[in-house]
């Protein structure tokens, strides 16, 4: 098999959707039929307490990285979803200052993740790698940007969020970039902004419209053109450890449901899957619960 499609869910900022993202997206992906490993590579492991685990590995994500990136089958825990594993975040300590500065004192750290999700094991188990970083700028996030395909950010459609994508995320990723190589093989992978909690206002509209309007003529950051709506759906489904699409679906007359929003999220990730829905419905609403 070829080498996994790795998407890393990444921002300097916290709180701006990076966890539901990567849950979501890992769970539908495998809905699909796609193998998918989720990586938990934040401190504090939400993306670790999302799904129920059905089998814990003995190990996590400590292991892959002090082993010098390597996932092998007893730091993979299963979930209750089917094609969905999971690598729980486990750092020794609470605020994770082992393995930052573990990571920090190797000269190999930006490529300890590309490593780990290129092992053999995953290569030949899995089709996709999502994981998921913390908030902030460390070792960590930068070693998983570096191992991605793509990224995907968060934006909150607020004068704030938009700011720190401008000054904190795309900073580091110029940061890691000027610390690479000038090989295309050794450099973090384009960057998809990926506006979310997008609501009815005037404000939102405007910083969105605004926000694809600087990145226009940047050919390493996309605007997506997939936002995803403020919506309570979202939280509800984390507490009871569902993905967002499963507790609403169309059709629904006022909004466009999570169920819509994240099969919109796929065809823009991947082209070959547009207009198709992976419970075979036709369109939305044949889709219904």
């Amino acid at each position: 098999m070829g080498q996994p499609y790795v998407i890393s869910v990444t921002s300097t900022k916290g709180g701006v959707g990076k966890t539901t993202t990567a849950a979501n997206l890992g769970a539908i992906l495998a809905q699909y039929g796609m193998r998918v490993l989720l990586v938990d590579a934040d401190i504090q492991p939400s993306l670790s307490k999302y799904y129920p685990i059905t089998r814990r590995a003995p190990h996590g994500l400590s292991m892959v990285i002090t082993r010098g990136g390597s996932i092998q089958p007893d730091s993979v825990s299963t979930t209750n979803r089917p094609n969905l594993d999971l690598v729980v975040s486990d750092p020794p300590d609470s605020d994770g200052a082992t393995l930052q500065s573990w990571l920090k004192d190797r000269e190999d750290r930006l490529v300890i993740m590309k490593r780990a999700v290129q092992s053999p094991y995953v290569r030949d188990t899995y089709d996709v790698v999502v994981i998921d970083t913390q908030g902030a700028v460390g070792e960590l996030q930068k070693t998983a940007a570096m191992a991605a395909t793509i990224m995907i950010s968060p934006v909150n459609p607020t004068i704030l969020s938009a700011r720190e994508f401008a000054s904190g995320t795309l900073a580091m990723l110029e940061s890691i970039n000027r610390l690479a190589d000038f090989s295309a093989d050794f450099r973090s992978g384009d960057l998809y902004a990926l506006i979310y909690g997008m609501d009815r206002s005037t404000d939102s509209r405007i910083i969105a419209e605004q926000l694809r309007t600087d990145f226009r003529s940047n050919h390493r950051v996309r605007v997506m053109q997939t936002a995803v709506p403020h919506s309570t759906v979202y939280r509800q489904a984390a507490t009871l450890q569902l993905p967002a699409y499963e507790l609403e679906r169309p059709p629904h007359s006022k909004k466009v449901t999570a169920y819509e929003t994240l099969h919109q999220l796929v065809w823009e990730l991947f082209p070959n899957l547009r207009d198709s829905y992976f419970d075979g419905a036709e369109d939305g609403k044949a889709a219904e619960a």
